[in-house]
């Protein structure tokens, strides 16, 4: 069984506050884009997790795609299998793609053991693999609050544009970056409307330290080629412009470049 798990991007983020669990309040809205990780899952006499492309630095033991395994056997007992994940969404980039991986896993064993969870049992699921991953479960334009469990559809197209990712060589862990908050920003986030993306910004971009140039000389250059909008996407070091149309060049040739259209 093969699987596709898609990246995603956030158009605007608000840090709103610190929840008493430990875990920051957050407002977004969270777009897919067509840039994937592929996995495929077969039978095997024993758990294998095998990598290629990109290269995620983890063991099966850390990995995220063993770990949803190793979460449904607390439950089912499921045979063992080799996973093949082919990454091709950067790490540590603010694109989504563990928690993307993580459902893709949860929605193959499901159907490939014949489990029948219920929705409501995978958001659940989904709830303790990552914050991210209620929105993958979804797979849809959304808004999310809380630290992203609260999750509401939303009418937001950007079809017949082109989005543009570029990462460069550094990542920036999550837990690092929301380590350097030290205040919370109570204006929402505005309403969507179509092709406005007036007062859309990412709270972490405030909170960067020697990072901020790269980002900063990244956003320039999109804006440069014809960007109508730039971010930094999520926590992460990856940037994304927004085009009405195909950008030919390449910004530089030892960062992680990416174009689709959306």
């Amino acid at each position: 069984m093969i699987a596709f798990a898609p990246a995603k991007i956030n158009m605007g983020l608000r840090i709103t506050g610190k929840r008493n669990d430990g875990f920051h309040s957050l407002e977004s809205y969270l777009y897919p884009v067509p840039l994937y990780d592929i996995l495929e899952m077969i039978p095997s006499t024993k758990d294998e997790l095998i990598q290629t492309g990109i290269n995620s630095h983890t063991s099966i033991a850390d990995n995220i795609v063993f770990k949803t395994v190793r979460l449904l056997r607390q439950n089912f007992n499921t045979p063992q299998i080799k996973i093949h994940l082919h990454k091709q969404i950067p790490v540590e980039s603010g694109l989504g793609g563990g928690s993307s991986d993580a459902v893709a896993v949860l929605k193959m064993l499901n159907t490939f053991f014949k489990l029948k969870i219920s929705e409501e049992k995978m958001y659940d699921y989904a709830k303790i693999l990552g914050s991210d991953c209620l929105f993958f479960l979804k797979g849809s334009a959304a808004r999310i609050t809380g630290r992203g469990e609260h999750i509401t559809s939303i009418d937001m197209s950007l079809k017949g544009k082109y989005v543009m990712i570029i990462k460069p060589d550094f990542s920036i862990n999550t837990s690092k970056a929301f380590g350097r908050i030290v205040q919370f920003n109570t204006t929402p986030l505005p309403k969507w409307e179509s092709d406005s993306f007036k007062g859309l910004s990412n709270d972490f971009e405030d909170i960067l330290g020697e990072e901020k140039r790269s980002i900063d000389n990244i956003k320039s250059w999109m804006q440069k080629q014809g960007a109508i909008y730039t971010s930094m996407s999520g926590s992460g070091s990856a940037v994304f412009g927004i085009f009405t149309h195909r950008v030919h060049i390449k910004y530089n040739s030892s960062y992680f470049q990416w174009l689709g259209g959306l």
